[in-house]
């Protein structure tokens, strides 16, 4: 018992050197918990460490508050933009089929290259690409689209166009709605039908330009386009 006393003993004893708030030699005789003795400040001192802010809404210490917005702000954009644009997550694979379903690309157009496929028959064949839930394997849909994810997904929308460009393109969705007009041109309500959400006149404007450069398949690139902007964040 003797024993067992004397060792809490010198363990309470060293527990309350080691608070002691005076000189060590490992701060080389320095005392607090920074270089100056100030319990706020920073261990390597002014001179080799940051001295920041504790406050994340103060302003940076010298800093002119008139100073142009820095070059890669404006590159990027502003740090709403960018936390808004690299949250978005996956689009669902039952979210992309509505789409296929609803917006006329079912795969019953025509004009296709013989042999290849539809747009919906690619996203028939991908639940694996597509990041779809396993569930016999208890493998949940994938939060984020992959690399393949993306590329599938393109490939999907670059056939599906097929569909959209053809004389018998009708949507549930857009009962009435086409999306190229009887002058081969592009519509605002098909564009809308599309994307899920009004178009602009710059889309119509845009779309209709790359008719313009490539008659052959340039309606078909722009809905590709159109498409990819719209349901994915890329």
């Amino acid at each position: 018992m003797k024993r067992i006393a004397l060792a809490l003993m010198i363990g309470t004893a060293l527990t309350l050197a080691a608070c002691d708030d005076g000189s060590s030699t490992l701060t080389n005789g320095r005392t607090g918990s920074g270089s100056t003795g100030d319990p706020g400040s920073t261990v390597g001192g002014p001179d080799t460490t940051f001295d920041h802010s504790n406050d994340p809404g103060a302003a940076v210490p010298g800093a002119d508050p008139n100073a142009p917005e820095p070059a890669q702000i404006r590159l990027v954009g502003s740090p709403e933009v960018t936390a808004r644009l690299h949250s978005c997550g996956k689009l669902t694979n039952t979210s992309l089929g509505k789409i296929l379903a609803t917006r006329g690309m079912d795969g019953k157009g025509t004009g296709r290259p013989a042999g290849s496929q539809s747009g919906q028959q690619i996203f028939n064949a991908s639940a694996a690409q597509l990041g779809a839930a396993n569930y016999a394997g208890r493998v949940p849909e994938a939060p984020f689209a992959s690399t393949s994810n993306m590329s599938k997904t393109f490939d999907i929308f670059a056939m599906a166009s097929y569909d959209v460009v053809s004389a018998n393109y009708t949507a549930t969705s857009c009962p009435g709605v086409k999306v190229l007009g009887a002058d081969g041109k592009f519509t605002k309500d098909g564009i809308s039908c599309l994307m899920g959400k009004p178009a602009t006149d710059e889309h119509v404007a845009i779309a209709n330009d790359a008719i313009t450069k490539n008659p052959t398949d340039g309606a078909k690139i722009a809905i590709t386009a159109l498409l990819a902007a719209a349901h994915t964040c890329q």
